[in-house]
């Protein structure tokens, strides 16, 4: 469910201009962001935790105008090996994203945040590589950055890019109000957006601005003038 906090409205903003938008979920944060579930259905069954925060997820990504894939690979801890980077891989190159958003490569506070972008960066490198699965079509380049964490100052996160979600931040709003099972980050990711809408208002000098997403570009930005 990461992406409904870290970049629901980038995402809005993207499928509203036609683009479209691949979801992939690697895990349904059924043991380690479930919390409120746990604790308000004493007895409950992994299972059903997992069926909750798939439907939510469903729901939220079909608002979004987005298409939404899960790959199940259990959470807390999410321990990954070469059968799982090779499922990836078949998703990045049946998709062939020329734009991917992934979570930050350092968190403290969730080790599985980490793994997944360590997970996400092999198998783009071994999607490009057309010795790995070769039956399939190797990627071309990808533009990729990183969304911010729930706590960017535990992390080391200092966003370089900031995306304006002003447009679509009620689209944002909905989406976050879908997910009752962690209903605590509305109010921080609301906050984080106006925030983040201020400093790029700033950086800008564009006024209209009022919310944004901020983002760590994972590569330097090339080109034949500064813009």
């Amino acid at each position: 469910m990461d992406f409904v906090w870290r970049c629901a409205g980038t995402i809005a903003k993207y499928a509203s201009a036609g683009a479209k938008v691949r979801i992939i979920d690697l895990t349904f944060g059924e043991r380690g962001e479930s919390a409120e579930v746990w604790a308000s259905r004493p007895g409950i069954r992994v299972e059903e935790v997992k069926e909750i925060r798939r439907a939510e997820a469903d729901e939220a990504a079909a608002l979004l105008g987005a298409e939404i894939r899960y790959l199940d690979f259990d959470d807390h801890p999410m321990v990954l090996d070469k059968l799982h980077y090779l499922k990836l891989v078949d998703e990045i190159r049946d998709f062939n994203p020329t734009v991917a958003l992934t979570h930050h490569t350092e968190d403290p506070l969730n080790f599985d945040h980490p793994e997944a972008a360590r997970a996400f960066f092999w198998a783009l490198r071994c999607a490009a590589v057309p010795g790995v699965s070769p039956e399939t079509k190797k990627i071309g380049r990808v533009k990729v950055c990183m969304f911010e964490p729930d706590q960017p100052e535990f992390c080391n996160f200092k966003p370089d890019t900031f995306i304006d979600i002003t447009d679509v931040m009620d689209v944002k709003l909905k989406a976050m109000s879908l997910v009752d099972s962690q209903a605590y980050l509305v109010e921080n990711y609301t906050g984080r957006a106006q925030y983040r809408g201020y400093l790029a208002q700033r950086v800008s000098g564009n006024k209209a601005i009022r919310y944004a997403e901020a983002y760590m570009r994972f590569e330097p930005y090339v080109g034949e003038a500064f813009v």
